[in-house]
């Protein structure tokens, strides 16, 4: 029920505990789409949006992908960088601390985290006095 994975950005290697669902959905991708050999996880696609066998996608395809996808479901010019916008986002609406969040998202200092939490509507709505 854990994912460990390398963040070069930050030279870090975190692991996140998946979701139920999480973990569902990347044991089915794991068994029948993954690639078969590299270091990868995705495998690249072709055009017309089918999947290649072999190795795996590069960090520009990547992106691409995305954005593919993306506009599929009718949001233009998505980015992986505008889901992770949205993650910490709504780890922030949630309640979610920013030592937290700059924890599970990687960052080295609350610079990044604090911009989230800035954001929130009510500035005083996380604060507990008892």
């Amino acid at each position: 029920g854990t994912f460990t994975f390398y963040r070069p950005k930050v030279g870090k290697q975190q692991k996140h505990r998946l979701s139920d669902d999480t973990l569902r959905a990347l044991t089915a991708y794991m068994l029948h789409d993954a690639p078969a050999r590299g270091s990868l996880l995705f495998r690249q696609s072709a055009k017309g949006g089918q999947l290649k066998t072999g190795a795996g996608i590069s960090e520009r395809n990547l992106s691409e992908r995305v954005r593919t996808l993306g506009s599929k479901i009718g949001i233009e010019n998505l980015s992986a960088h505008d889901c992770r916008h949205s993650w910490a986002t709504r780890a922030v609406a949630g309640k979610t601390d920013a030592f937290a969040l700059r924890d599970a998202g990687g960052w080295a200092s609350l610079a990044m985290p604090s911009r989230y939490v800035e954001a929130a509507a009510i500035a005083n709505e996380r604060v507990n006095l008892g």
